[in-house]
């Protein structure tokens, strides 16, 4: 009696662990891989929570012989000279994407939902639902991309969006508005383009009228100080003066020369014309002095004159010059602009399209089936190595 007792207390007690551990492949096949499959299968029948999805799809287009948007930095840099063959519009509808997956979208969002309450419905089962009534910006954004996604195809330019939500008119609303947040920002992109195209244009308006202005008032001013509104006019006035006076010169000569023929030298009619032929010279000369000689002689009327009508003449070709410009810098601001087409409007979904139960639970069984095998295989290879 002594002897099997003793025997009996000697023998190693064993664990908990070490009673209920398999003792074949397939015991340790069940617990590894079925159990756990068998709870994420009942987790899915029985409590997840039905989710459904509004999906979208737009276009962002430019008009025809547009480029694709913004400058050398853009996606044109990432893709290299394939870049070039981008449709107009594609780097916005990049941009759209990035958006859509951005803090930016989730503050706009939360301008018009309450999403913390949208992701908290009381259907939402306590796995997949929103944890915090208040979260700060950067959980809310984490779970926002797991309900929201948007995808962009480089060979059709479309972007997909789509959203999740417990109920049907939640995703739909929230997609809704994704859409106007997206057509805002589009519209944003063409006026900044447009006002970046037609600023420099503008401002050389603006310089150029500002210079016609300036060149005419110089004029004007000019008119005023010098009492004159045209010194051209007035140059041909003293040329043709100088003019009658000297025909006037050479008659009165060739009537002395005639009377001097047959007159005598005192006589009174003779005198009077040496008397007029003088009178004429020293006309000539006044006339001659007073526009070529002194402060304000007529000659430099007439070269600040020419040089303000120069300034005003270059100015006006400057403007006009500006004007064109302009023209051309807002058609080109308009070949520029991009729109947002809507492809497909947000749908109402009729039926909950998640979880996909047997899909997930399936997949699971798989991988978890083929990481016991890979390891089961290393255990294997390690005792036969062992011993």
């Amino acid at each position: 009696m002594d002897a099997p007792l003793a025997q009996a207390r000697a023998r190693p007690k064993r664990s908990l662990f070490a009673r209920l551990r398999p003792k074949s492949v397939l015991g340790w096949y069940v617990v590894l891989v079925l159990l756990p499959t068998a709870i994420v299968a009942g987790y899915y029948m029985t409590y997840a929570a039905d989710l459904y999805e509004a999906e979208a799809r737009i276009l962002v287009r430019g008009r025809p012989g547009a480029s694709g948007g913004g400058g050398a930095g853009g996606i044109a840099s990432i893709l290299g000279a394939s870049a070039g063959a981008l449709r107009p519009g594609a780097e916005e509808a990049q941009a759209v994407t990035s958006f859509v997956d951005s803090l930016d979208a989730v503050a706009g969002l939360s301008r018009q939902f309450n999403l913390a309450e949208i992701w908290r419905r009381p259907e939402a089962d306590i796995v997949s639902r929103l944890w915090y009534d208040d979260p700060e910006a950067e959980r809310l954004l984490r779970y926002y991309r797991r309900r929201v996604t948007a995808t962009y195809d480089l060979e059709t330019s479309i972007v997909t969006l789509k959203v999740l939500a417990y109920r049907p008119d939640d995703a739909r609303g929230i997609a809704e508005a994704l859409l106007g947040l997206s057509e805002d920002l589009v519209n944003r992109f063409s006026a900044r383009t447009s006002e970046d195209t037609l600023r420099v244009g503008r401002e050389e308006v603006a310089i150029a009228e500002r210079r016609v202005v300036e060149a005419r008032a110089a004029l004007t001013a000019f008119r005023e100080r010098e009492q004159t509104l045209d010194p051209t006019a007035a140059v041909g006035s003293a040329v043709q003066t100088i003019g009658r006076l000297d025909a006037a010169l050479s008659a009165t000569r060739a009537e002395l020369q005639e009377k001097q023929a047959f007159m005598r030298r005192d006589n009174p009619q003779i005198q009077v014309l040496n008397n007029r032929i003088a009178a004429l010279q020293a006309q000539i000369a006044t006339e001659r002095q007073r526009r070529t000689s002194g402060d304000e002689t007529l000659t430099q009327q007439l070269s600040g004159y020419e040089r303000l009508q120069l300034e005003r003449e270059f100015a006006e070709r400057v403007y006009s010059s500006a004007i064109g410009s302009m023209e051309a810098a807002r058609a080109d601001a308009q070949r520029q602009q991009v729109f947002l087409m809507r492809v497909v409007e947000p749908n109402m979904p009729e039926r909950s399209t998640f979880p996909k139960a047997m899909f997930n639970t399936i997949t699971l069984l798989v991988g978890l089936t083929v990481l016991f095998a890979i390891g089961w295989l290393i255990m294997a290879g390690a005792r036969e190595h062992a011993s």
